[in-house]
């Protein structure tokens, strides 16, 4: 009996450990918005503290992504429009790693740019919402450089099948 009860007390912290990892919703829509990290609290390298924002709109099925996105960055009179699509290395989970791949146009006064990212994403989940952070390695073909960027935000979840 005392053996029984002193597996039953290491097996406590176990299935603690275990729950957040529960398998949740894979297919869903969702809304978000988030801020350059950088570029909100320190300033980047060619402007002061300044706001540079995304809204994204993105759907989520399994191992798939797919966000189309515009950010902005008026201090340098900055804008950027594309689509990411990505593959989701743990879905369901609440701690998710997303690889993705960014086609967008950078618009510039009187002209636009294509442009290409790489990015990897950590994602923590919560029931109806998730937060984010985002490493990016963008090349800027309005400047011809890389430009690497971390991004920081939150999503709302949507749309999930009943």
């Amino acid at each position: 009996m005392k053996r029984l009860l002193l597996f039953m007390l290491f097996l406590v912290p176990v299935c603690g450990f275990s729950q957040p990892w529960l398998t949740r919703e894979d297919t869903y829509w969702f809304a978000g918005t988030g801020v350059d990290l950088r570029n909100a609290t320190i300033g980047g390298t060619v402007n002061d503290v300044a706001y540079d924002g995304t809204f994204s709109l993105g759907y989520r099925n399994a191992g798939f992504s797919l966000i189309a996105y515009y950010e902005t960055f008026t201090a340098i009179r900055y804008a950027s429009l594309g689509v990411n699509p990505g593959f989701v290395v743990r879905p369901g989970k609440k701690l998710i790693p997303v690889a993705d791949i960014s086609l967008s146009l950078i618009s510039r006064p009187w002209k636009v740019y294509p442009s290409l990212a790489f990015n990897a994403r950590a994602e923590y989940h919560f029931d109806r919402f998730f937060i984010y952070l985002r490493g990016e390695n963008r090349w800027r073909t309005d400047y011809d450089f890389y430009q690497f960027s971390v991004y920081g935000g939150i999503s709302f979840k949507f749309g999930f099948k009943e």
